[in-house]
């Protein structure tokens, strides 16, 4: 077997990395699109998102056929500087072993100590991840909405009930200098989200950290939309975000949706929500599904997304473990 450096295949690896990449949609979400050639590209280039540094590899089982992608991310805020994030599509004992042990040489080359695996929350996947000694610690759902399908008239009567003391701001692609720090003032506010037992910290955030985020999804082809309430001195109560996916829109995200404590109660996410979808309905015609994910002890946005109109697709999870206990199960596998 032979595990390579994504970003450094040569033209004949890549497509085969391309067409485990699209096999591996087809099975999962027969419904939408496959991954196209540059949207492949630029996820493999990418080193900037989620305030991680990115490493993919690409497993070769007979030297031409891809067998598995991995994906490994070191958190870039001092907080979490002992965590490493590790994914492996798809799940199969031999060779995602193989793969792990490659994740885990770099997590531990950059003196990770924890370890937080995700996936689809299969029987494989979480035989495989509990055999190594890995713990459950999250679970979230995912969620898709076709926005045609959604019933006019509702949102209609959400956007009318939205608080008469606050205002709608709405961007696409850059944040407006005079909105970023009501901006920040909502990142942070996601730091309230539900974690389960993952031991991770809060990621705190600036306007620096807000803008380098979007740019470098931006460079991923993923283009942000935002919905921000505010009060009438322009501080945040609540946002709602998306981005469209340009590679292929179907395959689009709502991002955080999230309401600031002091503004809690006043159906201001359904608000936002509503807007959201008002607007791409207008502008985004492309955007034929949506998908979001959530908690899955989140109740009360589940409850909210549900009478919206998304329908449930797939579980997904989080197993945490100490990096030497992953190393120690690979080697006795072994």
């Amino acid at each position: 077997m032979q595990i390579l450096n994504a970003r450094s295949l040569d033209p004949a690896g890549f497509t085969a990395a391309l067409e485990l990449q699209q096999r591996i949609d087809r099975e999962r979400d027969p419904d939408l699109p496959v991954t196209p050639a540059a949207e492949l590209r630029a996820t493999f280039d990418d080193n900037a998102t989620d305030h991680c540094r990115h490493q993919r590899v690409v497993a070769f089982a007979d030297g031409s056929t891809a067998a598995a992608i991995g994906h490994v991310e070191l958190n870039t805020d001092a907080a979490n500087a002992n965590l490493a994030g590790v994914e492996i599509t798809p799940t199969d004992d031999r060779i995602a072993a193989a793969v792990l042990t490659e994740l885990l040489r770099l997590a531990r080359a950059d003196g990770r100590t924890s370890v937080i695996a995700w996936g689809d929350h299969t029987p494989a996947a979480h035989a495989f991840w509990t055999g190594l000694g890995a713990e459950l610690r999250y679970t979230e759902q995912e969620s898709r909405l076709d926005p045609a399908a959604v019933d006019p008239e509702l949102m209609a009567q959400w956007i009318a009930a939205g608080p008469a003391d606050l205002e709608l701001v709405h961007w696409a692609r850059r944040c407006p200098e005079e909105r970023i720090d009501a901006l920040v003032a909502t990142a942070n506010a996601m730091n309230d989200a539900p974690t389960d037992d993952l031991e991770i910290a809060d990621t705190v955030v600036d306007a620096a950290m807000v803008r380098a985020e979007i740019e470098a999804r931006a460079a991923r082809g993923l283009e942000y939309h935002g919905v921000l309430a505010v009060t009438s001195d322009g501080e945040a109560a609540g946002t709602t975000e998306v981005f469209i996916n340009r590679h292929r829109p179907a395959v689009s995200w709502q991002w955080s949706t999230v309401v600031l404590p002091a503004h809690r109660g006043r159906r201001i996410g359904r608000w936002v929500k509503a807007a959201m979808w008002q607007r791409l309905r207008a502008t985004e015609p492309d955007v034929t599904a949506l998908q979001t994910g959530n908690a899955a002890s989140n109740a009360h946005m589940l409850a909210i997304n549900i009478e919206m109109g998304f329908k449930p697709t797939h579980m997904m999870g989080c197993w945490q473990a100490d990096l030497e206990v992953l190393e120690t199960a690979l080697s006795r596998r072994e």
